[in-house]
């Protein structure tokens, strides 16, 4: 269930049965979201939403200062993506294949399409090719990351699925099903283990609580500093 808050800036809210106390999420988009323990009431969200008008301001500002470093993508040659934290520049190259391809060559993405095709059909195109290649790399990288750390842990987990998601970059059901971002194919490796790690000991710890950290601290002692990366940098990983 969702309804707005009366606030400003706007701000949406949803109850969860698994949430233990209100937080407030902001999406690359500049969405906010305040979930809630489903038990809370209507008062109890409004205050809540009144007492983070200020951290709201200063979040959605540095959320713009983001914004400047990462243009409107046109899927043109010249934009630039990122792969693995590095960037790329696209070039995009007629071919006589009906086929697209896409290869990563250096600090290049490179696109074929075919050179009769019409300018709007090609911005379609060179679109899907690259979410297709992205959602397969981080498909083959994740699921790799995953059988790597959990040799240490052993938790047992059951599907493993791969989502387009705005504001989340992993998640992990009570029945063991783990949920991850293609995004995340965009990110450093360290910051993709970090997910990873992340949403592994929650197998062993559904919160955040000390335990939960003391067991991403036996993998990564320096968690921290890849979650802020995550934080600071999530603009750079939108289509």
């Amino acid at each position: 269930m969702q309804s707005s808050v009366q606030a400003s800036p706007a701000i949406h809210f949803r109850r969860s049965r698994r949430a233990i106390r209100m937080r407030l999420q902001i999406d690359s988009l500049g969405k906010v979201t305040l979930v809630a323990p489903w038990f809370s009431t209507q008062s109890q969200i409004h205050s809540f939403a009144d007492r983070h008008q200020a951290w709201l301001q200063k979040h959605l500002v540095r959320l713009e200062r983001q914004k400047a470093l990462r243009p409107t993508l046109r899927y043109r040659s010249g934009d630039q993506f990122y792969y693995f934290g590095e960037p790329l520049q696209l070039e995009i190259l007629p071919s006589d294949l009906k086929r697209p391809s896409l290869k990563v060559r250096e600090d290049r993405m490179i696109i074929t399409l075919h050179r009769q095709i019409g300018k709007n059909e090609g911005t379609d195109s060179a679109k899907k090719v690259i979410r297709d290649f992205y959602r397969k790399k981080a498909e083959e990288v994740i699921r790799d990351r995953l059988d790597h750390f959990n040799a240490h842990y052993g938790f047992r987990f059951h599907r493993v699925a791969f989502r387009d998601q705005k504001s989340r970059w992993g998640s992990c059901s009570r029945a063991g099903n783990l949920n991850f971002n293609w995004r995340l194919i965009m990110a450093p490796i360290e910051v993709i283990d970090y997910v990873v790690v992340h949403e592994l000991c929650h197998l062993g710890q559904m919160n955040h609580g000390s335990r939960f950290w003391a067991l991403v601290e036996e993998v990564m002692p320096d968690h921290k500093a890849h979650r802020k990366w995550l934080k600071d940098n999530s603009i750079l990983l939108s289509l």
